[in-house]
């Protein structure tokens, strides 16, 4: 609510909707990365822990966006369906090679492309990552 006279009912609206979407935001935060949970009481640790999750929530975005139906998707949920999965990795003279198991959602990883624009991976001696599905 608001005691501002001013605004309008649908002014008051947007407003709250926005800071919703803020208050959602900082949720998943501290459920999912365990922001509240950080590692240290010293300044730098926390400093770092609060920019590693930063990174970790943009990464998790960068991969919803890459999946069809899953752009608005929370981390949890894409960490259950995609990140969470076994697998093999095989690290070869010419390529990183990432051999998925059988799962339901493997078409959607399958149609993203994830690896098509992979560039090669300067700490792994310069692997490209390629994907494969059963």
């Amino acid at each position: 609510m608001s005691n501002s006279f001013e605004q309008t009912p649908r002014e008051l609206i947007i407003r709250y909707a926005g800071r919703n979407r803020v208050e959602d935001g900082l949720g998943i935060s501290v459920n999912f990365f365990h922001l509240d949970c950080l590692a240290s009481e010293v300044r730098l640790n926390v400093d770092l822990d609060a920019a590693l999750t930063v990174v970790a929530n943009s990464c998790y975005r960068w991969l919803a966006a890459g999946l069809r139906g899953y752009e608005k998707a929370a981390p949890k949920q894409l960490y259950r369906r995609f990140v969470e999965t076994a697998g093999a990795i095989e690290v070869g003279p010419e390529q990183l090679t990432v051999h998925f198991d059988r799962r339901s959602h493997n078409p959607i990883l399958r149609e993203a492309a994830l690896d098509h624009e992979c560039p090669p991976i300067g700490w792994l001696g310069n692997l490209p990552v390629v994907f494969r599905f059963p």
